[in-house]
C-alpha cells in the first residue's frame, strides 16, 4: 500500500490493516477501531446473510449482528487470519444456517403439538390438570422467563410485543419464550404434570381469556388509592433503606411480618365471620409466597453487604491513588540521532512542540489556568502519551503560557522554534534533492491515486508490490514518466 498524501511512499503490507484493527480491539478495546472493522465489512456481511434468508432484511440483521458479535468475541486469534473477509463470509453462512434451522425446528414443535392436542382430544382434562399449580410453576422461573411466560401465554401477545417489551429482537423474543416454556415444563414435571414445551404451550394459550367481574377495576382502584395514601409514608421509608444498601435480614424479617399482620389486621374486624378453607388455602399459598420472598431478600441482603465492602475498598484504592505524587513525565531518553539529516531534526522536533502547544492550550481550557509544568501535559493518563526526544533536547523547560512560543536546542546545536502566531516558527531546511522529490509527489498525486484505484479494480482490490506494478495503471505515457521520475527522485534524496 502507498501512502501519497504526504508525498512519500510508505509501504505496508495490503492485510495488516484489518489484522491492526482486530489487534488495537483486543489489545487496547478501541471501540473506534471495531467499528471501523464493521464499516468496512458490513455490506459483505448483510448482502451474504439476506441472500442466504431468502430476502427477509430482519433476518439478515439478526445474522450480522451474531457474526459481528463473534468477530468482537474472537478478535485476538482472528487478527492472524490471512483473510478476515473470507472468514466473516463462513461465518455468516453458518450463523444463517442455524437461525434457519431452529426456525424449522420451532415450527415442527408448534405443528406437531398443535396435531397432537386435537387428536387426543384431552386438551379440556389436561387443562384441569394444570390449572391448580401453573401459577406456582410461573412463579419459580427467574424474571426474565417469567415476563417472557406471562406476555405470550396469559396476555396472548405477539412475539414482535414481547420483543418490544423486553428490548430485544422478535426473533430473540421467540427464542427466549421457547427456553422459559421448556423451564416451566420441568417445574410441572416436578408437580406430576408431564408433557411436550410446544404442547404446554397450546394447552395454556388455547384456553379463554379469564374475565374480571364487571366494575371491578372501578372498586379496585378506588381501594387502592386510598390504601396507598395510608401507607404511603412507610413504603417511602422502606424504600430509601433498601437504596441504602445497609438493611440488614432480621430488619427485613421484622418489616415483612409488620406488612402482613398490618394489613390482615386492617381488612379484618372483629365482626367478620372465620374465613373459608378455600380463602385459607389462599392465605397459606401467600403466606409461602412471602416466605419464599424473605428469604431471596435475605440472600441479595448478603450479596449488597459484599458490594458495599468492595466498594468502600476500591474507594480506598482511588483516594490512595490520588493522594500519591504524579509520575516523571514520559518523555523518553535521548536518541541518536546517526543517520539523521538536520532537516529531519528540525521536522521532529517541531513536530513535538506542536503537540505541547496544543496540549498546554487544551489544559488551560479544561483546568482555567495554564499547566505548572510539562509533567502535567505528558503521560499515560494526559494529553500526550510521551514527547520522544530526536537528539536530547530538553522540553522540561518550556513555557506554559499557550501565547509565547516554544524553543528547544539540541546538544548538537539545532535551535527548533514554535510561534503559535506563526511569525517565528523554524522552517526546516529542506535539501534540493528533497524539496525536488516534494515538488514533483505534489504534481502526480492526483494521477497516482487514479492509477492505484485502476490497479485494485483490476486485481480485485489488492495493492500493488511495488512502483513498478502500477506504470501500465497511469492514464497517459507522460504521467507514467512522470511517475518514473517521481520514484528516482525519492530515491536520489534518500527517502
Amino acid at each position: 500500500m502507498f501512502g501519497f498524501a504526504t508525498g512519500v511512499v510508505k509501504k505496508v503490507n495490503p492485510m495488516d490493516d484489518d489484522a491492526a484493527l482486530l489487534r488495537r480491539y483486543a489489545d487496547e478495546g478501541s471501540e473506534p477501531a471495531f467499528t471501523e472493522l464493521v464499516r468496512r465489512h458490513v455490506d459483505l456481511v448483510y448482502g451474504a446473510a439476506l441472500r442466504r434468508t431468502g430476502g427477509d432484511a430482519h433476518r439478515a440483521g439478526d445474522v450480522a449482528q451474531q457474526v459481528f458479535t463473534a468477530l468482537a468475541r474472537h478478535a485476538r486469534k482472528l487478527s492472524r487470519h490471512a483473510v478476515l473477509g473470507a472468514w466473516l463470509h463462513t461465518a455468516t453462512r453458518n450463523a444463517a444456517l442455524n437461525l434457519m434451522i431452529s426456525e424449522q425446528r420451532r415450527r415442527a414443535r408448534e405443528f406437531a403439538a398443535l396435531d397432537s392436542a386435537r387428536t387426543a382430544g384431552e386438551t379440556g382434562a389436561e387443562w384441569d390438570r394444570l390449572r391448580p399449580v401453573l401459577d406456582a410453576a410461573i412463579d419459580e422461573l427467574p424474571e426474565p422467563d417469567r415476563a417472557a411466560v406471562v406476555l405470550r401465554f396469559l396476555e396472548r401477545r405477539a412475539f414482535a410485543d414481547i420483543g418490544t417489551a423486553l428490548h430485544v429482537s422478535e426473533d430473540a423474543a421467540r427464542k427466549r419464550t421457547d427456553r422459559a416454556l421448556d423451564k416451566l415444563r420441568t417445574a410441572l414435571a416436578r408437580r406430576g404434570i408431564t408433557s411436550t414445551a410446544a404442547a404446554l404451550g397450546v394447552i395454556v394459550a388455547g384456553q379463554p381469556m379469564v374475565s374480571a367481574p364487571a366494575g371491578l377495576a372501578t372498586s379496585l382502584a378506588a381501594s387502592s388509592v386510598v390504601a396507598a395514601g395510608i401507607s404511603a409514608g412507610f413504603f417511602s421509608t422502606l424504600s430509601t433503606i433498601m437504596n441504602l444498601k445497609i438493611v440488614t435480614a432480621a430488619a427485613l424479617s421484622a418489616l415483612v411480618a409488620f406488612l402482613v399482620g398490618n394489613h390482615v389486621g386492617s381488612v379484618r374486624s372483629p365482626a367478620t365471620p372465620a374465613p373459608s378453607p378455600a380463602e385459607m388455602s389462599r392465605q397459606a399459598q401467600a403466606m409461602a409466597s412471602l416466605r419464599r420472598d424473605n428469604e431471596r431478600l435475605r440472600g441479595e441482603v448478603v450479596g449488597l453487604n459484599a458490594d458495599v465492602a468492595k466498594l468502600t475498598e476500591a474507594a480506598a484504592a482511588f483516594a490512595a491513588q490520588r493522594a500519591a505524587p504524579p509520575p516523571a513525565p514520559a518523555i523518553a531518553p535521548r536518541g541518536p540521532t546517526i543517520g539523521l539529516a538536520r532537516w529531519e531534526v528540525q521536522q521532529a522536533a517541531l513536530n513535538n512542540l506542536r503537540q505541547i502547544d496544543a496540549a498546554r492550550k487544551q489544559h488551560l481550557i479544561e483546568k482555567g489556568q495554564p499547566a505548572g509544568s510539562i509533567t502535567e501535559l505528558v503521560g499515560r493518563a494526559r494529553y500526550i502519551k510521551t514527547v520522544r526526544t530526536v537528539d536530547g533536547e530538553d522540553y522540561s523547560k518550556l513555557s506554559m503560557n499557550p501565547d509565547e512560543p516554544l524553543t528547544v536546542t539540541t546538544p548538537d546545536g539545532i535551535a527548533v522554534t514554535f510561534d503559535p502566531t506563526g511569525a517565528n516558527t523554524t522552517r526546516p531546511e529542506f535539501p534540493p534533492e528533497v524539496v525536488r522529490a516534494q515538488e514533483l509527489g505534489a504534481k502526480i498525486q492526483p494521477a497516482i491515486n487514479q492509477a492505484l484505484s485502476a490497479f485494485r479494480a483490476a486485481n480485485n482490490g489488492k495493492n500493488p508490490p511495488n512502483e513498478q506494478a502500477l506504470v501500465p495503471f497511469f492514464g497517459t505515457a507522460q504521467e507514467g514518466a512522470d511517475f518514473v521520475e517521481f520514484v528516482e527522485a525519492r530515491k536520489a534524496a534518500g527517502l
